[in-house]
């Protein structure tokens, strides 16, 4: 039994004669003779009694007409749910993120959740190296980082844009109460939280590069491994912090608040990235043209 055998016992079924099936289907009326003998042989029962008037399916025909109709419904849903997977309306999305975009990730996947509401998320945070690693062996799709990749790696990039990186504090450390932006010269002295010299995205370098600059040396009392312990160590009023103003947006209701350094300018790129290949799941394309349509 075949699927072509079973197309054209559906056919005569509801068209009641072979001559109507075949005008039906564009074919002659032997060859569909011939397979609905071969099936009958090959399942040992009469199908169809033929009467003056056409034919008629008998009891077993009856079972194996709503049956043949049930298994081409789910063709039909299985034709469809590819056809919704190259088109990104379907699948699984898994993406890869570092903490300080947990802000613009949220951002973006809420609005691809709103358009493609039966695409599964798979979300996953870690730090770049991991996620690079993961990325190159296919366990995720695409990756929000800061800044550049390697690129002997052959992946794609697309710069979202760029947003300040600030002075992170708490009320009990603010260098500059009532003020909009904190003077450089008034961080001397003033109790410092910052990520480790060899950050890979230079925050800290930059800031203690000005300060230099302005004929002080900072007073960094915490070396901060990654950027979850500085927000810790900043929320716990140890010191002043210096992150893309992003990252405290990820804190509603936290005494954390940011301020520019007056007369400074620092600023970070969030990246999306992804395998150079050929092809993309329609999930992934979607993802990265919303990205690209949301430029920071």
């Amino acid at each position: 039994m075949n699927f072509k055998q079973l197309e054209y016992f559906a056919a005569v079924a509801e068209a009641k004669s072979i001559s109507g099936a075949a005008r039906e289907l564009h074919v002659a009326q032997p060859p569909i003779s011939r397979q609905l003998a071969l099936l009958e042989d090959e399942l040992g029962v009469c199908l169809f009694l033929r009467t003056n008037r056409g034919v008629e399916l008998t009891e077993a025909g009856r079972c194996l007409y709503q049956q043949s109709q049930d298994m081409f419904q789910s063709l039909r849903a299985m034709a469809d749910s590819v056809r919704d997977v190259e088109a990104g309306v379907r699948g699984q999305l898994k993406l890869g993120i570092i903490y300080s975009d947990v802000q613009i990730a949220t951002s973006l996947l809420k609005e691809y959740h709103k358009r493609f509401p039966q695409v599964e998320l798979y979300v996953r945070m870690g730090v770049p190296d991991e996620l690079l690693e993961s990325l190159s062996r296919g366990e995720l799709h695409a990756l929000l980082l800061r800044g550049q990749p390697d690129r002997g790696r052959g992946l794609r990039e697309v710069v979202l844009g760029e947003e300040p990186v600030e002075l992170v504090m708490c009320p009990e450390t603010d260098p500059a109460p009532g003020q909009e932006a904190v003077p450089l010269e008034a961080l001397q002295d003033v109790p410092m939280c910052l990520l480790r010299g060899d950050d890979l995205w230079g925050y800290s370098r930059d800031l203690l590069r000005e300060c230099r600059r302005a004929g002080f040396a900072p007073n960094v009392v915490c070396h901060c491994y990654d950027t979850p312990m500085e927000m810790q160590m900043v929320q716990a009023g140890f010191g002043v912090g210096f992150l893309p103003r992003s990252v405290v947006a990820a804190h509603p209701g936290s005494p954390v608040y940011t301020k520019p350094v007056l007369g400074f300018h620092a600023g970070s790129c969030p990246i999306l990235v992804w395998e150079n290949s050929p092809y993309q799941t329609g999930c992934v394309r979607r993802f990265i043209e919303l990205a690209e349509a949301r430029m920071y």
